[in-house]
């Protein structure tokens, strides 16, 4: 390959939700998952041909328009919504296949910034922060970060604000007590909000319309899947929850967590 990966330096630059650590990291901002269909097994399989595509060409402009274009046509689907540009420019960025990221980033190329030949170009692309940065507070980023290694499940979440607010904070009224990165260390604790945010990849009740999470999207637009604003229903939108299963889904998810809650209360001493 024709460029090196700086991958500690790249972390160490960017100790933000993007890239936290040599894990994982997300790439939403840049429409990863804008396809109708963003399987992990599909979205891996367009990360790893984009890599090895992009190393087939020169690093001029001539090099990196041929290669966007031929990079589109690797796209699996259509997108979810038109109105949200998929970059072609998204790959892996290490050659395990744990962190998508941006291919002309210049901290893989010793420096040298190549993004204005993208769509939105290096200035937007370098300034931008979605809304996680902000609306996450420190401890809610702290436990995501440790308790996931998945770079898929982990782009799911941390830009899912109300999915990560509304579990905790669910399952805080139920244990008595907000749970803190520290309690990672606790082996009932790890797995039982593990098992709660996988359901973000294995909700049984999902919808069968076009959705990412608490959106579903019709003819190039998009809208929230359900009017409803009480923390339950929030967290079963962002689920995609199936409209004619919110009930059966409701009472699945109220048992799942009561029983997580009685788990993680009796690992932290309570009764």
């Amino acid at each position: 390959m024709h460029f090196n990966i700086w991958v500690d330096k790249l972390f160490e630059l960017m100790q933000k939700l993007c890239h936290p650590d040599g894990r994982k990291s997300c790439a939403a901002c840049c429409g990863l998952y804008n396809f109708l269909d963003h399987s992990r097994q599909t979205l891996q399989r367009l990360l790893f041909a984009t890599r090895a595509l992009f190393s087939l060409y020169p690093l001029t402009e001539e090099g990196l328009r041929a290669y966007s274009k031929r990079a589109r046509e690797l796209f699996p689907s259509p997108p979810l919504c038109q109105e949200v540009y998929i970059c072609e420019f998204l790959g892996f960025v290490d050659p395990e296949g744990r962190l998508p990221g941006c291919l002309i980033h210049p901290e893989l190329h010793g420096g040298l910034d190549l993004r204005d030949v993208s769509f939105y170009g290096k200035g937007l692309c370098g300034g931008h922060l979605c809304l996680g940065h902000y609306y996450l507070n420190e401890d809610e980023k702290a436990i995501i970060i440790e308790l996931l290694d998945d770079w898929y499940l982990y782009g799911l979440l941390v830009t899912d604000i109300d999915y990560v607010k509304g579990i905790l904070g669910l399952l805080a009224d139920k244990v008595g007590e907000a749970l803190k990165p520290r309690h990672l260390a606790i082996g009932a604790v790890r797995e039982g909000l593990l098992g709660l945010f996988e359901l973000k990849r294995s909700w049984p009740f999902k919808d069968k319309r076009p959705r990412l999470g608490k959106y579903w999207f019709s003819y190039g637009e998009y809208r929230i899947a359900h009017p409803w604003d009480g923390a339950w229903d929030r967290v079963l939108g962002c689920l995609e929850t199936d409209p004619s299963m919110w009930k059966e889904a409701g009472d699945y998810l109220l048992d799942l967590l009561t029983k997580t809650a009685q788990r993680i209360s009796k690992a932290l001493g309570g009764s």
